[in-house]
């Protein structure tokens, strides 16, 4: 066994682990190219999924199924998914860990939008679809500075759920700084802004 000889010396013990490490992240010169270019896409988004709190949508999600199954049988690909995860997570810790995550979070998304939104912006859209322009109105107006409206007495009632919704994920974000040491206000800003931008977009 490699590491268990005892005849070679630390030095070269300590150059044979690099080369095996080198060579996990080695150039994917031969992978297929039409798989190659589905690893870059999908990987990086599914690795940030749960800890930039992505919504990924059902295309992204089916074509990220079926390139785990192909990259299974192409080890040059399969090579390239773990590169592009270990690079997309490095980034991600490195970011967080600089008080950045937020930022980071939201320029990837961006970046990604045609693969996944951030999450509270998705229910958000999808909440907005059964909801009268009045209330989007009111709602725009009373949480992101948008001109008043009058509300009719019908919509008072999903006016109250969309707050609700709204605050109910304000506590959320503050209770997930708190847990894992982010910054409060940035995490709850980040929330309402994902709220507004959701609502400019109906």
């Amino acid at each position: 066994m490699l590491f268990g000889d005892r005849s070679m010396s630390p030095m070269k013990r300590c150059l044979a682990a690099f080369a095996i490490a080198a060579s996990l992240f080695a150039p994917v010169a031969r992978a297929n190219e039409a798989l190659e270019a589905k690893v870059r896409a999908y990987v990086p988004v599914a690795s940030l999924a749960k800890v930039c709190d992505l919504r990924i949508n059902d295309a992204t999600s089916g074509d990220h199924r079926a390139m785990l199954e192909a990259v299974k049988s192409d080890p040059n690909a399969n090579k390239l998914a773990y590169r592009v995860h270990y690079e997309t997570r490095t980034a991600y810790i490195k970011a967080r860990d600089a008080g950045q995550r937020v930022a980071f979070c939201k320029d990837f998304i961006a970046a990604n939008s045609q693969y996944a939104k951030a999450r509270f912006t998705a229910v958000v859209e999808d909440h907005m679809s059964d909801i009268s322009t009045s209330v989007q109105k009111a709602i725009a107006h009373n949480v992101c500075g948008a001109p008043p409206v009058k509300l009719s007495k019908a919509d008072w009632k999903p006016y109250a759920l969309i707050k609700k919704m709204l605050q109910n994920e304000q506590k959320l974000a503050k209770e997930n700084a708190e847990t894992n040491g982010w910054n409060v206000t940035e995490e709850m800003t980040a929330v309402t802004e994902q709220f507004c931008a959701a609502i400019k977009t109906r």
